[in-house]
């Protein structure tokens, strides 16, 4: 009996190589095919993790003239699709022999990456134009977890969505992912008037926030807050981006390089840890290890642009820091002696040994108290157990915040007030604050966007960014009755402001002052602010010699001056030290009152606007800079090193 011989199999995968599948679903293109006349096998993907069969057939003309002795070449093209896990898997391409049996003809890695946040719209419709106030309902599915809450963003809008309506079709459709079963969603309210593309944003269990973008468009054009007069397809107007002129210095490399760890009471996204991120940024590239511990929202690091340190929470440090040459920090800067900040601290140097450099920037008793809504005398009167009980993680308490400096090292201050709670004989540094100057430096005015922001000829703009609490309640209420004294006395000025209420700080001025402010709301990333702020004509930091502000050093300040723009500060902190009518324009008191005085005046005096913002810039040059800055707390902290 003769035996037929065994067919040769021939076959190839054309999808470009490395084999990836970004989203998650698998796409792989290939031919396989016998030389002898025999139709083309079967073919399947086998993986650990799983397998794939054929998808189709594909037509292959060029085969034909590869394999001429098999007629059916021409049909020996494949494609396969479908999902497998994440991860990396060795993917064998087989092919099924007449006998049954399965042929390995390739063999090559496949990187398949987790399918990204995804989302549909399905009421009133998928895709096309929504033009009626109603309600969306679709659905949203993060594979990775659960999504804790999400909106609709178009425009200027953001409508809020109730979550978890039962979605049977898509636990289905995505049976390994459990919360698919209830990924349904519908719109919080109707559609508020507004136009533009329609995007689906969730804010994920790890604290990230994630977009899909869908082709649905919402053209509302009115509701009970716009009337027909407002065009929301009009053109947009953008704000300028100029880039800011010179170099940056270089840097002579640190040698030795130290390892620093600071620690924030807060996360990334506090006005403090915009000082940290600047002076970790210069001297991480100045070559020193860099890290900063921060007690929760890890994901506030991606607020700041290219951090060039490690960033980590409270709880991984607690187990110990380990920077890259296998040791531990040389030295621990503790941003202020707040708590959380000096437990944490304590428990770090017990197991390092690092020396540790406490930071002050607020006079902590008076701002304890004012939080509190008790006196300081009050306060030290209470019993141990009291006060332990009364002090929240993220201010200082008093006597342990004394004892923390007692055995510090050395200190930080922002103020030379703040030398007073440094203990006799311990070295401190002073250290302002500065403008990152990539963001911050002379801006003209945007007048294509102004033109949009003015309600008339001769409209003031002035610009607050930061939040209100009940330390500056009182002062930031004065700036908003200047601006209501300049609109009540024919001076036409607009309020822009960014930034938290945590208290009700107008009460029965906020109806009258409504058109003659604008709230931005917090804005995230703090680089987003510069071009904002070049709107305005005149700055204002409002305040008072007191127990708060003259411990102080406003962050906004430096940004202020570096802008270009006359600034207006009352006479405490900054105030005491720079020239009135030369570097600035400095009030005994920036109350109400003598706000508004100075913005008339400013108005009426084109020459002395013109010499403020140059006395600003040059102020700015001469004392904000984050790389000096950096420079001497590295010297400040050599001198502890070798002490």
């Amino acid at each position: 009996m003769q035996v037929s011989a065994p067919l040769r199999l021939h076959g190839e995968v054309d999808t470009p190589r490395p084999l990836r599948a970004p989203d998650g679903l698998v796409r792989l293109t290939g031919w396989c095919l016998f030389a002898e006349p025999a139709a083309p096998p079967p073919v399947r993907v086998l993986t650990a993790a799983g397998e794939l069969p054929l998808s189709r057939r594909t037509d292959r003309a060029d085969l034909s003239a590869r394999f001429p002795a098999n007629p059916d070449a021409a049909r020996g093209g494949f494609e396969i699709e479908g999902p497998l896990p994440a991860g990396v898997h060795l993917a064998r391409f087989e092919a099924q022999l007449p006998d049954g049996s399965w042929q390995l003809f390739k063999e090559y890695t496949l990187a398949v990456e987790p399918r990204p946040f995804a989302a549909g719209l399905e009421k009133p419709g998928s895709q096309g134009t929504v033009r009626e106030r109603v309600h969306l309902e679709g659905w949203a599915l993060d594979p990775s977890g659960e999504i804790t809450g999400l909106s609709l963003r178009y425009g200027h809008q953001e409508i809020a969505c109730r979550l978890g309506e039962a979605r049977p079709d898509l636990a289905r459709q995505f049976p390994s992912t459990p919360q698919a079963a209830r990924s349904g969603f519908t719109s919080a309210t109707n559609l508020s008037a507004g136009r533009g593309a329609l995007r689906v944003k969730a804010r994920l269990a790890t604290g990230q926030s994630a977009i899909a973008r869908t082709p649905l468009v919402i053209d509302v054009p009115t509701d009970e807050n716009h009337g027909p007069e407002v065009d929301f397809g009009a053109e947009r107007i953008a704000l300028p981006h100029p880039a800011a002129v010179g170099a940056r210095p270089a840097v002579a490399p640190a040698e030795p390089p130290l390892n620093l760890l600071f620690v924030l009471p807060g996360s990334f996204a506090s006005n403090s840890a915009l000082h940290v991120a600047a002076l970790a940024n210069e001297l991480s590239l100045a070559g020193h290890r860099c890290a900063v511990a921060v007690p929760h929202d890890l994901a506030t690091l991606a607020h700041h642009s290219a951090p060039a340190f490690r960033g980590l929470l409270f709880a991984e440090a607690e187990g110990g820091v380990t920077f890259a040459d296998g040791r531990g920090p040389d030295l621990l800067h503790a941003w202020t002696s707040r708590e959380n900040v000096r437990r944490l601290a304590v428990q770090l140097r017990a197991r390092h040994g690092c020396r540790i450099v406490v930071h002050l920037e607020d006079n902590e008793p008076q701002l304890l108290a004012l939080t509190l809504g008790r006196s300081g005398g009050e306060l030290e009167n209470l019993s141990a157990a009291e006060l332990d009980r009364v002090v929240p993680p993220d201010l200082s308490h008093p006597r342990h915040s004394r004892a923390f400096l007692a055995q510090a090292d050395g200190a930080t201050v922002i103020t030379d007030r703040l030398r007073e709670f440094v203990p006799a004989g311990r070295p401190c540094h002073q250290l302002w604050p500065a403008a990152d100057a990539r963001y911050f430096f002379p801006r003209p005015r945007p007048a294509a966007f102004r033109g949009t922001l003015d309600r008339g000829p001769g409209e003031t703009v002035l610009f607050y960014p930061g939040n209100v609490h009940p330390a500056n309640a009182a002062e930031v209420r004065e700036l908003y009755r200047a601006v209501l004294l300049l609109n009540r006395s024919g001076h036409p000025v607009t309020l822009l402001r960014t930034g938290l209420d945590t208290v009700d700080f107008l009460g029965p001025l906020a109806a009258e002052l409504a058109p003659h402010v604008l709230s931005l709301g917090q804005i995230l990333h703090h680089r987003h602010l510069a071009p904002l702020m070049a709107l305005a004509d005149i700055f204002v930091q409002p305040g008072a010699a007191d127990e708060f502000n003259d411990y102080r050093f406003p962050s906004k300040l430096p940004e202020f001056f570096a802008l270009g723009r006359p600034v207006v500060l009352p006479r405490t902190n900054l105030g005491r030290l720079v020239r009135h009518r030369h570097d600035a324009y400095v009030l005994e008191q920036a109350d109400a009152e003598g706000i508004a005085d100075a913005v008339r005046e400013l108005r009426a005096d084109p020459a002395l606007v013109a010499a403020l913002s140059a006395g600003a810039v040059a102020f700015a040059a001469a004392h904000f800079n984050w790389h000096r800055s950096a420079a001497a707390l590295a010297k400040f902290y050599r001198s502890l090193a070798t002490s």
